[in-house]
């Protein structure tokens, strides 16, 4: 109960790194690493301490409910382990998933491939990883996007390359940064169909940068 939320962050960097980098050549994919991204929240409880690092919403009623944080983790596909992990509160500027991945993309080095949720299918997010020499999978978040196959370079039957725009507005970038991002980044959509037996056949679109 003593041990502070770092000691246990540190440890599992460091654990996770060691084991990612003894991964046997036959786990990886194509010799490439293959880092998985995702985010969650817990419940705590509801001590003045929690209470004071994990404030409540703005929308919840004083004195109900439990304090909640939010917790997002990079870890590997190879052998499993978690290789960066960061704790935050629940709401907030800058406590986002995204936000978080952010803060940790420094682990991410020219090759390697992050394996992401919609959440990272963002046309900033794709430009980042890439200027890093990274890859991106993740599936097309519809809220904001829809594929359309009549347009592009066709690879294939449901397949082909797309330039998308840069968004015209520049949230939390500065001016000179937003006029050196280029106008357009190219990405690759692909729609793949998920069969299996005994239940409806499944059609997602796989948006990536590979």
């Amino acid at each position: 109960k003593r041990l502070p939320e770092q000691f246990f962050s540190t440890i599992a960097r460091m654990v996770g790194r060691k084991l990612e980098d003894q991964a046997n050549e036959q786990w990886l994919w194509k010799g490439r690493h293959v880092y998985m991204f995702d985010g969650t929240t817990t419940l705590m409880p509801d001590t003045q301490a929690n209470v004071e690092a994990y404030p409540q919403t703005w929308n919840q009623q004083g004195g109900v409910g439990l304090p909640l944080a939010r917790v997002a983790a990079i870890f590997s596909l190879s052998c499993g382990v978690i290789l960066d992990l960061k704790i935050a509160k629940y709401a907030g500027k800058g406590q986002g998933e995204l936000t978080l991945l952010h803060k940790m993309a420094n682990l991410f080095s020219e090759g390697d491939v992050l394996l992401a949720d919609a959440l990272m299918c963002n046309w900033r997010g794709l430009y980042s990883f890439r200027q890093r020499g990274a890859d991106v999978v993740t599936r097309l978040n519809k809220a904001q996007r829809k594929a359309d196959f009549r347009r592009g370079t066709r690879l294939g039957k449901d397949d082909h390359l797309v330039k998308w725009a840069k968004p015209s507005r520049r949230r939390n970038i500065d001016r000179e940064t937003y006029q050196s991002m280029p106008e357009h980044i190219l990405v690759r959509e692909v729609r793949v169909r998920i069969k299996q037996p005994g239940f409806r056949t499944k059609s997602m679109v796989i948006v990536t940068t590979l």
